[in-house]
């Protein structure tokens, strides 16, 4: 999360005026850099003996945010400066977090409304693929359920295929995800347990499996062309779809097949 030294010195509600009262108890020399060397603030000693000019890194979650030039004070300002960026992230962070969970219950609210007003899979599977679309990293969504002929994970009957259309379980990425917990794979190229066919259909992707009373029927996710770095909040979205998407599937199975039985 980056944070901008500049803005947090001169405007900050708080950290500003803390900072103008630091200063004006001090006439040392004080020289104030950003991360790229842009100068922020310049002031020569006054009255106070000249001390060793000293540069001290301005610190927050690991991540040099700028320098601060001078003696003592210097070294003082710096550890300020720090601690207020640091707690600035902190909310920003807080923020952040509560933001994504309202974004995923409104999803869930509104993902458990389309399901429920259908019974057929290529419906629900549809509505899974649309939300899957919209996730912040991008991508090509992709839906696949075990039960095909050849054993095979394949695009349901009815569903536009995505860019993987079949996935052999117990093997590749997809096979992997399927029979065991979500992943987010950004570098698909690398990864050891990528099929030729999920090389040549995704740079990054990220998948959740099907579940329904704890067996695994399936997977959806989203492939992207191009490298891309999937978040932990991509996967919570994701996996918050499945998990509604999952026991729908296995409904409109159940209804097909007292349909299938009510004609013999």
């Amino acid at each position: 999360m980056e944070l901008d030294l500049r803005r947090l010195i001169i405007r900050h509600r708080h950290v500003a005026p803390m900072f103008s009262s630091i200063l004006a108890s001090t006439n040392a020399r004080v020289r104030i850099l950003d991360a790229d060397e842009g100068v922020i603030l310049n002031r020569d000693a006054g009255a106070e003996p000249e001390e060793p000019v000293q540069r001290f890194p301005v610190v927050a979650e690991r991540q040099v945010l700028g320098w601060v030039e001078g003696g003592r004070v210097g070294a003082g300002i710096a550890s300020v400066l720090s601690y207020a960026a640091a707690r600035e992230m902190d909310k920003r962070a807080l923020s952040q977090e509560a933001l994504e969970r309202y974004r995923e219950l409104n999803l869930i609210y509104d993902l458990a409304q389309s399901i429920g007003a259908t019974l057929e899979i290529p419906a629900v599977a549809r509505v899974a693929l649309d939300e899957a679309a919209r996730l912040p990293g991008g991508g090509a969504p992709f839906l696949l359920l075990h039960g095909s002929a050849d054993g095979m994970l394949a695009t349901p009957a009815g569903v536009d295929p995505g860019p993987i259309a079949t996935a052999q379980p117990g093997a590749g990425i997809l096979g992997a995800v399927a029979d065991g917990a979500a992943e987010i794979v950004n570098d698909v190229a690398t990864d050891p347990r990528a099929t030729e066919e999920e090389r040549a259909a995704a740079a990054s992707l990220i998948a959740a499996p099907l579940r329904v009373r704890g067996a695994r029927i399936g997977v959806v996710g989203t492939a992207a062309a191009a490298r891309h770095e999937y978040r932990a909040a991509d996967l919570k979205v994701l996996s918050a779809i499945a998990a509604l998407a999952g026991p729908a599937i296995d409904q409109c199975r159940a209804r097909e097949a007292a349909v299938r039985a009510d004609r013999r």
